[in-house]
């Protein structure tokens, strides 16, 4: 029998110096070794893309920052909402193929449970029938998580916002001047490089902010002295919620969008104290979201499902169902 050895740990040790030497080459942000977060980077590739486009078309930062939104949304989001809008167009044609499982799932149903009682046969039925129009959206290539694809967009908006206030030489964050709140050592502007000197901030104050505004709103570092953008802001996000064909709603969506209308209205007293360039990027992003939907929905419209006619004595399935009550 042979003797057992061991492994060497100086097998580890003799290639640790090649591993050593090709560490060491890697930039600073891939070793971790420098002081700002990865959503630092982040903002800064924002902050490069709209300095960039402003040294590109030579426009005020007026007419800047609406184009970039502009940008944004044609590059980044309405792919995103062209696919969205497909998945929803396919989820309507399949409400019929949906609504005939249901005389199948009733029967299926009864067989099973029909003896504990209509209330657990109901939510039984209702389960079934998620469950196999889960199953249809999937076999069809349009699962219901692509209806959540829009927030995607929220990230961007964000980040965006975030290289904006940096731009506008506001200390805190975006949160911050809504609520007045101020972060530790907001009052300095020395940062730890990667080669750990002490540098300045790594977003500089766009100074001719000051100067390249427009209308009412000389100064994008100010806040708009005529306190227009804040109520055109809050407009036009109630005219993102209510603007639109009205739909069916269940109760909880309504709940949902009126409550969200209450916020649009807050939105405008809230955002008085922010600078003007921030406050004309999101009016900005708003109006396209909303031009932007009304294109969709007369350019690829969402048929409305064929529905199963309802007799006028409708057959009782023992199941309490609210259509075979008695009025």
């Amino acid at each position: 029998m042979a003797p057992h050895v061991r492994s060497c740990p100086l097998q580890f040790t003799c290639a640790t110096p090649n591993l050593s030497k090709l560490f060491l080459q890697l930039p600073p942000s891939c070793r971790s070794f420098h002081a700002s977060p990865r959503t630092q980077s982040i903002v800064l590739v924002a902050h490069d893309a709209v300095t960039g486009l402003h040294s590109l078309t030579g426009l005020p930062w007026a007419y800047t920052i609406p184009l970039f939104a502009l940008t944004l949304r044609t590059t980044l989001i309405l792919p995103l909402s062209i696919y969205q809008r497909r998945a929803n167009r396919k989820q309507a044609s399949l409400v019929p193929i949906v609504q005939s499982w249901r005389h199948a799932l009733q029967h299926e149903t009864m067989r099973e449970v029909g003896h504990l009682g209509p209330v657990v046969a109901q939510n039984t039925l209702l389960r079934k029938l998620r469950r196999k129009r889960n199953e249809i959206y999937r076999r069809w290539g349009c699962g219901l998580w692509k209806n959540y694809l829009g927030l995607a967009q929220v990230p961007v908006f964000l980040v965006t916002m975030e290289a904006l206030r940096a731009m506008a030489g506001a200390q805190q964050g975006w949160w911050g001047m809504i609520t007045g709140s101020r972060n530790v050592g907001a009052d300095t502007d020395a940062l730890l490089t990667a080669d750990g000197l002490t540098g300045t901030a790594l977003i500089p104050v766009e100074i001719s902010f000051a100067t390249e505004g427009a209308l009412w709103f000389p100064n994008l570092l100010l806040a708009d002295p005529q306190l227009l953008l804040p109520f055109m802001l809050s407009g036009a996000i109630l005219l993102n919620l209510f603007g639109h064909k009205p739909v069916a709603l269940g109760p909880w969506q309504t709940r949902f969008r009126r409550s969200m209308g209450i916020v649009a209205l807050a939105i405008g007293p809230i955002m008085i104290p922010v600078p003007s360039a921030l406050v004309l990027y999101w009016v900005s992003s708003s109006m396209l979201a909303y031009g932007q939907s009304l294109l969709l929905e007369r350019l690829m419209p969402i048929k409305k499902p064929v529905m199963p006619c309802k007799p006028k004595r409708p057959m009782k399935s023992g199941l309490g169902l609210p259509e075979e009550r008695k009025p």
